[in-house]
């Protein structure tokens, strides 16, 4: 298959678009020019809220399902009894984004456990979400290291999660995508086969010559399990796992890497080192996520994929952050719960409508090398949403789930009077303590923000906006702030009276020490150097495309480095992504990121500041130099960082990194 990174190299690469018909029927137009979505009245259709998926309980699917799973997981991870299993299918669906509109064809994920062949999924647009415990919530008492036991050893521990994720799309389809992929936990702490590792590789160290490859250091690529293992004359690896089958709910059986076991442990960073003596430093909690996400990772067509619909939140607890207002642990911070916690994806999207009006299409354009832009915003896969609150403490988990597009998002009302947000974690967790009364908040693709906002004082069927005042023309970069925006999420206030609410926003949330001078002095011995710039229609990372067989860094496992992520570039922003581990910001360009004051009118550095936030993904905007601090801990192996521009991502602006011993 000839990939848009294949054109670059080619010189083809040119102009245009699909038109994705619901029927699969497809069409092309060689135009510069796209056409505009057809007219939509905001605010007509309810926020859709996916379901969260549902356990593997029946005790023969749950056996067979642990039988079948790679040999590594059994020997070294998952114990049946507090191993959580889940199944989720990546399919066709028809969905609504609106009511004004016939249903589209979308790429979407199916909890196979709630929606079992038969039982037909809500129709939204946006993937079932995942939960994860971490800490005493993952119940699991005590770690121990999984190296170290011998074949014939006890069944491991367990805890954590393994999902099954099953290939149900279409081979045989049309227009934009590739219906095969990888899935990315994003934001995750695990092992590198469960990462999602963009495509399969042989190159890794013990492939040649008769070398042990380093405990931890996987044995088979993280996307298909039969590729990543030596020849049979150098045994240092197990035998590689049968490819599994499974029925999809047309009735259709697929295999042949098909179905792909990914294995979630829910650590604390840190935690595996130290039971395996490789650290003196036992994990550290304050390194646990908030909101993660997980969407399709294919190499060149991570874009197209996720534009489809392959994508959904992953929402994760622990003793501190329980998901339980009225939870009595002194621990427990409080915060607003379900059905009181919200998780909202932002994207923005283009369709057309046929014309006997009778279908709508997905319009997405393959060459747009600085990124494709949509001109209908939607929030949890609706067009312009309302959602009705009490008049008490909401918790909202923003995700920019788009593929180039950059928000400044605002709470106001009709006439834009702006109002105040507590913001209270990014993408990296939990602040150390809430910004209180922030009037506006940027976000960048991939990134998260979340805020707590109190409607107690408005009045019974107030109106307010999440609204986005940030224009951009074109996936470079934004325009700059207008005075008004689009109204992108409609709040209807509803209660004559304040509604009961025990929730708290405390003044300390996860504290954490910013990094110490000692740790710094040691990471700057260490420093990477990443530029991120153009060449030849492509994007290039120290002016190379990308090239999965061959890592362009080694770091070694608990060292500290720091990486210094650059964009000589005036013309474009770049969203950084490093996969595995979180990051600290320590500069940028030169100089530490002021703290900001409340109430801030606007996003500035100070919520990214080494010792406030923690980040996994870095926006670096015209000609910026960023100083981040990285360690990596605990997983060796191949990762990957990029820019998450998913069109700069799957025209080679990404890079392989090997963690080593």
């Amino acid at each position: 298959m000839l990939t848009r990174r294949d054109m670059l190299k080619l010189g083809l690469a040119g102009t245009g678009y699909f038109i994705l018909g619901p029927d699969g029927s497809i069409s092309w137009a060689d135009d510069d020019s796209l056409p505009s979505s057809p007219a939509t009245t905001p605010f007509l259709d309810e926020l859709p809220r996916p379901p969260v998926v549902l356990e593997v309980t029946d005790p023969v699917e749950l056996q067979n399902f642990y039988d079948t799973m790679p040999d590594e997981f059994r020997r070294y991870w998952v114990n049946i009894n507090t191993t959580l299993f889940f199944k989720i299918a990546a399919e066709v669906r028809y969905v609504k984004v609106h009511t004004m509109l016939p249903p589209v064809a979308i790429w979407g994920y199916r909890d196979l456990v709630a929606f079992p062949p038969g039982v037909d999924p809500p129709p939204f647009a946006l993937g079932p979400t995942q939960v994860q415990a971490f800490g005493e919530s993952r119940g699991r008492r005590g770690f121990v290291c999984p190296y170290t036991a011998p074949p014939n050893a006890p069944t491991p521990i367990g805890g954590g999660a393994v999902v099954r994720h099953i290939n149900c799309l279409p081979k045989d389809h049309q227009g934009f995508g590739v219906p095969r992929g990888t899935v990315h936990l994003h934001g995750g702490h695990h092992l590198a086969r469960g990462d999602g590792f963009p495509e399969n590789i042989e190159n890794r160290p013990g492939n040649k010559g008769n070398h042990p490859i380093p405990d931890g250091f996987p044995c088979f690529v993280v996307t298909e399990p039969p590729g990543f293992y030596p020849p049979p004359d150098e045994p240092v690896c197990p035998t590689p796992p049968t490819p599994l089958t499974e029925t999809c709910p047309n009735g259709h059986l697929v295999g042949d890497r098909q179905v792909l076991d990914y294995f979630y442990p829910s650590l604390d960073p840190g935690e595996l080192d130290f039971a395996c003596g490789r650290s003196l430093t036992p994990g550290d909690p304050s390194e646990r996520p908030s909101t993660q996400w997980y969407h399709d990772h294919l190499l060149d067509f991570t874009g197209p994929n996720a534009y489809r619909g392959l994508a959904g939140f992953v929402l994760c607890f622990d003793e501190i952050d329980s998901g339980d207002e009225l939870d009595p642990d002194p621990r427990s911070l409080r915060l607003p719960s379900p059905p009181f916690d919200i998780p909202l994806a932002i994207q923005d999207k283009r369709f057309a409508l046929s014309p006997d009006g009778q279908t709508t299409s997905l319009i997405f354009s393959s060459f747009d090398h600085d990124g494709f832009l949509g001109d209908k915003f939607l929030v949890n896969g609706a067009i312009q949403p309302f959602l009705r609150v009490k008049r008490r403490k909401y918790r909202f988990r923003f995700l920019n789930g788009g593929n180039a597009r950059i928000y400044q998002l605002f709470l106001t009302d009709a006439i834009g009077t702006k109002y105040p947000m507590d913001m209270i974690a990014t993408e990296g967790g939990l602040l150390s303590a809430p910004f209180r009364g922030i009037t506006s908040f940027m976000i960048a693709m991939a990134e998260r923000v979340e805020v707590v906002i109190d409607f107690t004082n408005f009045a019974d069927q107030t109106k307010l906006f999440i609204e986005n005042r940030l224009q951009q023309t074109d996936g470079r970069k934004p325009d700059g702030l207008a005075s008004s925006g689009t109204q992108m999420l409609e709040f209807i206030v509803e209660g004559t009276e304040p509604f009961p609410d025990p929730s708290r926003v405390p003044d300390v949330l996860r504290p954490f020490a910013a990094i110490s001078q000692a740790e710094r002095d040691e990471a700057y011995r260490h420093v990477r150097t990443f530029r991120f710039d153009r060449s030849h229609g492509g994007w290039t990372i120290n002016g190379e495309f990308v090239d999965l067989e061959r890592p362009i860094a080694q770091p070694k496992l608990n060292v500290p480095e720091i990486w210094r992520l650059v964009n000589d570039s005036g013309g474009w922003w770049h969203p950084i992504h490093i996969h595995s581990e979180f990051f600290r910001v320590l500069s940028r360009n030169g100089r530490q990121p002021s703290i900001p004051t409340a109430p801030a009118r606007a996003w500035v550095p100070g919520f990214e500041r080494d010792g406030y936030a923690k980040k996994d993904t870095i926006l670096l905007r015209d000609n910026e130099s960023v100083d981040v601090f990285l360690k990596f801990r605990d997983h060796l192996g191949p990762f990957v960082f990029h820019c998450h521009n998913m069109e700069h991502e799957d025209m080679a602006m990404m890079g392989r990194f090997d963690v080593m011993p």
